[in-house]
């Protein structure tokens, strides 16, 4: 049987520019989890953007466009109607909705592997692990190569983040159970396995998320309970493709589409 080959990049910055692969994104607290989210709660289309007031000027203001933006607190933007916590987008009906999307680690991280020439990239999370995962590792059988679950980060992804860390653990077991069912062979290298022996450091994902200093800042910017809302697997079916356009633009649509069991 032919090997797959899982890696994990912890900042954006350690993936290789060129380099044939398909990448799963995650910034499991919380700006891919809340793209998720915001697509499971009917929005039809994310814009990413480092800057929201001046996207918003670009693409116009109407009914059917909000903005979902945070300062570098982790608080609403001033330009925003909401930040990407799941305790407001919960209950929020997105139906037909456009949302303009900043984080300051997430949406900077899609950013960056654009700008390295990658061009398979999913959206990851706890909320759809294995919907991702399949996708991400039926995407790498096709086109022969292998996957890397790319990690946002912290501080603008210069520095590690221990959650997402973590969810990049969580992910590599669902790659691999995909993996063997195409009778292929998980190779994973030594950046995956730092991540799964991280599994065994915690009694469970809250816990980590809780020790993290992304759960530290939730509970700074009293947000706590979206530690656990971000702790949940598999709520959706989901698996988000970022489509990279040619006006300088990364737009994740929910696309609807039939997810590899």
């Amino acid at each position: 049987m032919e090997e797959m080959k899982f890696e994990v990049a912890y900042m954006p910055k350690e993936v290789k520019e060129d380099v044939p692969q398909v990448c799963v994104l995650v910034d499991v607290l919380r700006a891919t989890t809340a793209m998720v989210t915001m697509l499971d709660q009917g929005c039809s289309e994310i814009i990413l953007t480092d800057d929201e007031k001046c996207t918003l000027k670009k693409v116009g203001v109407d009914q059917k466009t909000l903005v979902c933006a945070e300062d570098v607190y982790g608080n609403v933007s001033e330009h925003a109607q909401f930040s990407p916590s799941l305790i407001s987008i919960n209950s929020m009906d997105l139906t037909g909705k456009r949302v303009i999307l900043k984080t300051t680690n997430g949406t900077l991280a899609g950013f960056t592997l654009w700008n390295s020439g990658n061009q398979h990239v999913l959206v990851g999370s706890l909320r759809n692990a294995k919907a991702v995962m399949d996708k991400a590792v039926h995407m790498a059988n096709d086109l022969g190569v292998g996957v890397i679950i790319v990690c946002a980060g912290r501080e603008n992804g210069q520095i590690a983040a221990l959650d997402d860390a973590y969810t990049a653990g969580i992910l590599l077991e669902y790659g691999k159970e995909a993996a063997e069912a195409l009778n292929r062979v998980p190779l994973v290298k030594d950046s995956g396995k730092i991540s799964s022996h991280l599994l065994k450091r915690y009694p469970g994902t809250v816990e980590a998320f809780e020790d993290s200093g992304s759960g530290e800042t939730m509970r700074r910017i009293g947000c706590k309970e979206d530690i656990k809302l971000c702790s949940v697997e598999n709520l959706s079916d989901l698996a988000p493709v970022l489509e990279f356009t040619e006006n300088s633009s990364i737009v994740v649509k929910n696309m609807n589409e039939v997810v590899y069991k």
